[in-house]
């Protein structure tokens, strides 16, 4: 099939895709808290720079600064990407290269007793005579991981719970201080048998 399409005809139909161009540029200064006067040289990378509309959009985005091509884009994109799938698995060995990326959202976790009535309060433990340093928050909010970590990135938790717990994880917009009900709720884990543990741990203590 042969078809002659216009430049202009093209660019008018490929618009919404065009619109897309500034969107990870507006993001990437927004998330490194950067306006495009902090940026002293650009770099492009990828075939979508062949494009002349594309070119033409980054070189008004960017204000007259020189968009360098330095590098094959193409070949840029599949080494790196690449080097980052070599990073996130045992089944390739290569050199290291330390490539790290950062989530553009943030990850919660909320801990809470299964059972309400088991959410006893700072006072409450206060009132049945606990110590300071023997008060327990039964119930918390925790912001687990944001963009100052990276992808792949794991943390350890201790809980000292006495009571059978609920565990669930929310991902969210970074730094928001929505409730967790108003969050996309990835999981949740119940912690059924901490009060059984608990207790046989008593037992054998005073065996």
């Amino acid at each position: 099939m042969q078809l002659s399409l216009e430049r202009s005809e093209m660019e008018e139909k490929a618009a919404p895709l065009f619109d897309r161009v500034t969107k990870p540029i507006e993001k990437a200064l927004e998330i490194a808290g950067l306006t495009l006067d902090d940026i002293n040289q650009v770099e492009l990378l990828g075939g979508g720079i062949r494009t002349p509309k594309v070119t033409e959009i980054l070189e008004e985005t960017f204000k007259g600064k020189e968009l360098g091509v330095h590098l094959n884009g193409d070949e840029a994109m599949c080494f790196g990407s690449a080097f980052i799938g070599s990073n996130n698995t045992m089944s390739f060995k290569v050199a290291s290269v330390m490539l790290t990326q950062n989530p553009d959202y943030e990850i919660r976790m909320t801990i809470e007793p299964m059972d309400s009535a088991d959410a006893l309060s700072e006072e409450d433990q206060r009132a049945e005579g606990a110590d300071d340093e023997d008060i327990i928050k039964y119930t918390q909010d925790i912001r687990l991981f944001n963009n100052t970590d990276y992808m792949g990135k794991s943390k350890g938790l201790t809980m000292l719970y006495n009571k059978n717990m609920r565990v669930k994880f929310y991902k969210g917009q970074l730094g928001s201080e929505a409730p967790t009900e108003e969050l996309e709720l990835l999981d949740t884990f119940e912690l059924d048998d901490l009060k059984e543990q608990h207790e046989s741990a008593i037992k054998q203590a005073e065996a």
